[in-house]
């Protein structure tokens, strides 16, 4: 591609409008914007240019040596920085009548770059990383050796300020801190990612992006496996992994307020020239985040949740700081966890433990027992909501099932539910209307389980309060998770942490929170 190209993003059902093209002499490797109306652009030709976005007027503030790999702006002191396969950075003021104000050697050439406050992250050849304070160029803070074994592809810094994330050709991301104290890099690690066993060959691509969310910390990575994953890297877990794509991905980034994700998908030559006469043609795709919500709520809705009094929300991560993004007060809470030998192993001990005695369960609890293979979807959602007080359209569908249950047993609940005609067509649309398919035709190595608040049962050495009830349809009943703290989302999220992350290293989980309305 020799072109850069500016786009409105459609909304609410509108198509996206180009807007500006900008012809270069040369495929384009880097660009970045320094305000809504002004961009910056380079690439093969070594030319640094300035995109007036309004007019579409196209002015070169100088060159590099060789072509120009990457480029990030420094807001602080409205500064352009470029780096080269000449092996030097170069610092641009567009303002000024001489745009070159300094150039700065490297030992190696520059493969990729980011900056976060004044902390400038540069990767380059040989696995090499120098870390800068831009506000003082002579020499390095730091410089390392990659993590990784093999070529850098991708790098992104952390919006907190604390580090950084890289990726390399070899299908995976390390995440290194600035912080060089010992105590600190003891909580750098890195993991494989972008791989895909078939027919007992593993195969591993390239991770060709990194992107951190604005506000909530985690990031985003794509590879030339099509795909796109969402990481938590504080407990070092894959959030989800959205649909394949027909093509690589290239590029990806989030919006300022990290409401949207973009994401380009083009043939990125892994397969050489015989992966190019079937490649598709190159697009961008705009992604609104929180579409997997959508389709619960949307299921719920059409079944009858007033969205209005309470909907589901995003669980973006297990740490307080995400946790605190979540709305509150939390009702229930819908996990979706990998089938594993550790967690089978472990559900099948709990069964067995049941059946000898645990703490007993409010008897008001709505239990169903899952009949249905591929019916967990819908289980989970339904004990989320008919556990939570929330408000429903009388005559809706769910409100008809609650009636129909009462005075029955689990079994004869499940039994209902296979013979109701009341949920099928809205299991249809949802299943259809989202990326994130909840009720029906899961992928049988996931499940889904719910978590609600329970008061304890009154009695002899009963503690009182309230407790953490798990209702997964393939147990034997309800599970008492223990006592629920004065905050239930916080209660969850560390039962989560106990009694499935600590039992398997699948990164394969999902978690949503049934909470406040519109």
């Amino acid at each position: 591609m020799q072109s850069v190209r500016l786009y409105e993003v459609g909304d609410k059902g509108k198509e996206s409008e180009a807007k500006a093209k900008f012809e270069h002499r040369a495929p384009v490797l880097a660009s970045c914007f320094s305000d809504a109306s002004h961009a910056f652009s380079g690439g093969l030709d070594t030319s640094v240019r300035e995109l007036d976005l309004a007019t579409e007027n196209m002015r070169n503030l100088g060159a590099h040596n060789d072509a120009i790999s990457t480029m990030a702006y420094f807001r602080e002191s409205n500064m352009l920085i470029t780096g080269s396969w000449d092996r030097t950075l170069r610092f641009w003021d567009s303002r000024s009548s001489s745009p070159q104000q300094s150039s700065h050697e490297t030992p190696e050439r520059v493969y990729q770059m980011d900056i976060v406050n004044n902390t400038l992250v540069v990767a380059m050849a040989s696995r090499l990383f120098n870390i800068y304070d831009v506000r003082k160029m002579d020499a390095p803070l730091q410089q390392r050796e990659s993590s990784l074994k093999f070529m850098t592809r991708s790098l992104a810094c952390m919006p907190d300020g604390q580090g950084y994330a890289t990726a390399s050709v070899e299908g995976r991301i390390a995440v290194e801190y600035f912080d060089p104290s010992p105590a600190a890099q003891e909580k750098k690690y890195a993991f494989k990612c972008h791989r895909q066993t078939i027919d007992d060959v593993d195969h591993v691509w390239p991770v060709n992006a990194l992107a951190f969310h604005p506000t909530y910390n985690t990031f985003a990575s794509a590879g030339s496996d099509a795909t796109v994953s969402i990481w938590d890297h504080k407990v070092k877990k894959r959030l989800r992994q959205y649909p394949k794509f027909a093509n690589p991905i290239s590029s990806l980034a989030f919006n300022c307020d990290g409401t949207k994700l973009a994401i380009a998908v083009s043939y990125t030559w892994d397969d050489g020239e015989v992966g190019l006469k079937t490649a598709e043609r190159p697009a961008v795709y705009v992604r609104t985040l929180g579409d997997e919500v959508k389709v619960l709520n949307s299921w719920s809705n059409k079944a009858g949740l007033v969205l209005s009094q309470a909907r589901f929300h995003d669980v973006f991560g297990l740490d307080p700081d995400l946790l605190s993004f979540v709305p509150r007060p939390a009702k229930a809470v819908v996990l979706l966890f990998p089938i594993t030998e550790p967690l089978e192993s472990k559900r099948k001990m709990e069964d067995e433990k049941k059946a000898e005695g645990q703490p007993l369960v409010d008897p008001t609890v709505f239990w169903i027992k899952q009949t249905i293979s591929n019916a967990c979807g819908t289980i989970g959602l339904l004990h989320a909501l008919t556990n939570s007080n929330v408000t429903f359209a009388p005559e809706s569908a769910i409100a008809q099932f609650i009636n129909q249950c009462k005075d029955k047993t689990p079994e004869e609940r499940a039994k209902l539910l296979e013979t109701t005609p009341l949920f099928a067509n809205i299991h249809a649309e949802a299943a259809s209307s989202g990326q994130t398919e909840v009720p029906t035709d899961l992928d049988t190595d996931l499940h889904f389980t719910c978590f609600v608040r329970a008061p304890a049962v009154r009695g002899p050495g009963s503690p009182g309060g309230y407790r953490i009830i798990e209702l997964d349809g393939r147990r034997e009943g309800p599970v008492d998770r223990g006592e629920c703290g004065p905050d239930f989302l916080e209660s969850v999220a560390q039962t989560v942490k106990d009694h499935y992350l600590a039992n398997t290293t699948s990164v394969q989980f999902n978690m949503l929170a049934l909470g406040p309305g519109e």
